[in-house]
């Protein structure tokens, strides 16, 4: 039997609330880890991701990992330099270590609110993206155009550039073979978005004093946008939206009920009402929200960072799915059989009853933010412990067990002055077969997207 197909019915089993052979696990390494492996630095590498791949494949034959251990280019992982300079990114910048970084930026004044609610396509269009991208300038319309043309050429030659190493290595045979396409997305919180760089964290934090009931009203007027955007077009069980998670543990509970949680909890009601599983990125400690989070969709991934394991465990595993919390920092400075021995106590806490999949509590940088050998007996000990003797049994609640159902009354589609109109196309193209409209809608969407994707 491939390894692969063991794999894929852990997976499966997992996702379908059956305990599996053993845990599954979530590791996988940056790209600027293998750079530091193959001993090239982070500026070689943004200029040609492809000299990455050799040292790719080996240094994942060295590691007992589930998924291939690292991903294809993107425009969000690792932030690719080529793209972002030529758009001209305030928002996200090389350093001169070649570390793509995201400083405190704001795209939009506390003043602006009503525009962005009134209509906020077109006020991200002609306000908030000129201001963190100067050279999408909507005065200068041949640079703006060269601009555009140029950085998705340079971004579709970096998203192939380490595609074949990727496929090399998932058509092995070796690793588990994802997801069906088209089930998996990401998105961001309304909240979130307004408070990353539409206003940023200082001005985000501002206005929760001063513009309460503007943010809110924003919050609605953003929800459709980021339902639609992370809304998977084939939803599945083993599919998942990501949504790293940003502000709550910033905000008073005062204001995180009033403000964050409303347009989110929405959001993740409507994903699990047609079988999309949200994986939440809870980044910080969450403690004073457990209760909170133990009303979301059953079924839920939430990675987190902190918290005291057992109390999570026994607060959230019941209905969700538990992701994280093994300490990178005994990774980098345990022995090997520290490391050994810490990864059994963390399986013998989270593992029983299902529901845990085994990860670190932050995912690491640089290769020299773990110690090599230790992560490798890492995965080595979590094939061997990790194992079920109660395999078969069922675990926790199905998602969506709670029968949210689709109303498009709570998130109706997005609609905006710059919205593609086809009665309108038709009226100028009389010829245009009725068959053309979703196909034409649908680019339209995707031009949406990438508006928004320039922003989170």
């Amino acid at each position: 039997m491939r390894r692969a197909d063991s794999l894929n019915k852990i997976y499966s089993d997992f996702y379908n609330n059956i305990i599996p052979e053993r845990v599954p696990s979530s590791c996988y390494f940056t790209h600027y880890m293998i750079a530091e492996y193959a001993k090239i630095s982070p500026i070689e590498m943004h200029s040609d991701y492809s000299i990455l791949g050799d040292k790719a494949i080996e240094i994942s034959k060295k590691l007992k990992t589930d998924s291939v251990p690292f991903f294809p280019i993107s425009y969000m992982d690792p932030r690719p330099a080529k793209y972002y300079q030529i758009l001209g990114a305030r928002s996200f910048e090389m350093s001169e270590t070649g570390f793509m970084q995201h400083p405190e930026v704001a795209g939009m004044m506390d003043e602006e609110y009503q525009e962005l609610t009134n209509d906020p396509y077109a006020f991200l269009l002609e306000k908030v993206i000129p201001r963190q991208y100067k050279n999408l300038n909507l005065n200068d319309p041949v640079k703006l155009w060269r601009t555009i043309f140029m950085a998705n050429e340079a971004l579709k030659e970096d998203e192939a550039s380490l595609m074949d190493p990727w496929m090399q290595l998932f058509m092995s045979g070796e690793y588990y073979e994802g997801p069906p396409l088209g089930s998996s997305s990401s998105t961001a919180a309304p909240a979130d978005f307004i408070a990353d760089q539409l206003r940023g964290f200082a001005g985000f934090s501002s206005d929760l004093r001063r513009h309460k009931k503007e943010i809110i009203d924003a919050c609605e007027a953003i929800l459709p946008y980021m339902f639609y955007r992370g809304l998977p077009r084939k939803p599945h069980p083993e599919g998942s939206i990501l949504v790293p998670v940003h502000m709550p543990t910033y905000m008073r509970p005062k204001d995180f009920e009033e403000v964050w949680l409303p347009t989110f909890m929405k959001m993740v009601q409507q994903y699990a009402a047609v079988g999309a599983r949200c994986w939440l990125g809870l980044g910080n400690d969450y403690t004073r929200y457990y209760d909170v989070l133990q009303d979301f969709p059953a079924g839920t991934i939430m990675y987190m960072e902190k918290g005291d394991p057992k109390e999570i465990k026994q607060k959230l595993g019941n209905k969700h799915i538990i992701a994280g919390l093994f300490p990178v920092d005994v990774v980098k400075h345990g022995t090997k059989q520290e490391t050994i021995d810490k990864v059994k106590e963390h399986l013998d806490i989270l593992a029983p009853g299902g529901g845990y999949i085994f990860d670190l509590d932050r995912p690491p940088l640089m290769l020299s933010d773990i110690n090599l050998e230790n992560y490798i007996a890492m995965l080595e000990t979590l094939e061997t412990y990790g194992k079920y003797e109660n395999a078969g049994q069922s675990f926790g609640q199905t998602l969506n067990s709670e029968g949210y159902v689709l109303d498009e009354t709570l998130i109706p589609r997005p609609k905006s002055k710059y919205s593609f109109d086809w009665n309108e196309h038709k009226k100028d193209n009389p010829t245009a077969p009725d068959s053309m409209k979703d196909k034409l809608e649908t680019y339209d969407m995707m031009m949406v997207d990438s508006v928004f994707n320039l922003l989170v």
